[in-house]
């Protein structure tokens, strides 16, 4: 690790303050985390877990905000809130504010000009008595998860919460043709400049979608997934730290310029991501159609139930599409059922994009491995 990047002197200041003084375990760890997500999801009782208030405050509000828009909460959310919350306990920064309901009111960062502080949708904040120190958690695919700001020093440091094995960013690849070869383009790559060499792996090796359906795909080199890792959080998602919980359940705070040497890394493309658009390869939704016993008559298409697969919503227990192959699915609401077949109009068929991620996995990291580490550079 002696080639690693140089540390900043507010990443050294942090770092100091952070190890100095004993560990901190999270709040509540992965399986009572696990446990609040899976009851909740069942019964939605809020009183049951008013406790959490104490402990958890934003685990709190982010069941009531579930209620109230009778949604799900995603079970990354609540290890979000809880690292925040661990990070607020390390840094003695006990007044919380929830800010969800301040829609239209404006952080304020005491004059701090924070580089792309547009990003960041404050959703809780956790303030010392003294009010020279807080941390804002913020919310947004486009933002990083947490700014610990020194309105003393006029100094913010960017924060990303991770599970122990989590994925960087996943965003969805350029649409590919009729020939399911994956391509690149200019907007991607200006976008998501971290995995231009992974792509480029890609379309050398002349990946092709369809032949890989059902099958996620994870061999790429070494050299471009920790590139996408490096590069990852020094653009417009920067980041200074990476706040994850070690194998013992204590709270971890790591460089992001030193993740590649700390975690195990992997890379993964999906050619059936985890988002969808109307099917922009036409051909190859007829041909699965005629594969399956479908039968199109102008817009109308019928096929027998039996050849579909039903899905139920993420999170939760009630079937919300019907797929017709990996790719291509239909939505409950859109499938009218009769007899042994359904009946639905071509239009309302959607098709999963392909995406590429990184992960990182520190399942087997130990706080004091890092906390040793750093002791004579901080």
């Amino acid at each position: 690790m002696d080639n690693s990047p140089k540390l900043s002197t507010s990443q050294k200041k942090v770092l100091k303050e952070f190890y100095h003084g004993p560990l901190i375990k999270v709040a509540f760890d992965k399986k009572e985390r696990k446990k609040i997500w899976n009851e909740f999801k069942k019964d939605r009782n809020i009183k049951k877990y008013n406790y959490l208030g104490k402990n958890a405050p934003a685990m709190l509000a982010e069941l009531n905000k579930s209620l109230d828009n009778k949604k799900n909460v995603q079970s990354a959310v609540f290890s979000e809130c809880v690292y925040a919350q661990s990070l607020a306990d390390k840094f003695n920064l006990s007044l919380f504010e929830n800010h969800i309901a301040n829609k239209g009111v404006k952080f304020n960062f005491g004059g701090i000009e924070i580089p792309r502080a547009e990003n960041l949708t404050i959703r809780y904040s956790y303030l010392r008595n003294d009010k020279q120190q807080c941390l804002v958690q913020a919310g947004g695919a486009s933002g990083v998860d947490c700014a610990l700001i020194s309105f003393e020093d006029k100094i913010a440091t960017m924060i990303e919460l991770k599970e122990p094995f989590a994925k960087i960013s996943e965003p969805n690849l350029p649409k590919y043709g009729e020939d399911g070869y994956l391509i690149s383009s200019d907007k991607f790559e200006l976008e998501n400049p971290q995995f231009k060499s992974m792509v480029e792996e890609l379309i050398k090796k002349r990946f092709n979608v369809f032949d890989r359906l059902g099958k996620n795909y994870y061999e790429f080199s070494t050299e471009s997934i920790k590139a996408a890792v490096k590069e990852n959080y020094l653009g417009e998602k920067f980041a200074d730290f990476i706040c994850t919980e070690d194998s013992s359940g204590y709270l971890v705070l790591i460089p992001t310029s030193h993740v590649v040497h700390w975690a195990k890394l992997s890379g993964e493309l999906r050619p059936t991501g985890r988002n969808r658009c109307p099917v922009w390869t036409p051909n190859k939704l007829i041909k699965v159609l005629n594969e399956k016993g479908g039968s199109v008559k102008g817009e109308k298409v019928s096929m027998p139930i039996s050849s579909f697969k039903q899905a139920k919503e993420r999170g939760g227990e009630k079937t919300s599409r019907f797929k017709i192959s990996p790719l291509f699915f239909v939505r409950s609401e859109n499938v009218k059922k009769l007899g042994d077949r359904v009946y639905f109009e071509i239009n309302t068929v959607e098709q999963n994009i392909p995406d590429i991620t990184t992960k990182i996995d520190f399942r087997k990291l130990q706080v004091s491995a890092v906390k040793d580490f750093y002791a004579d550079k901080i």
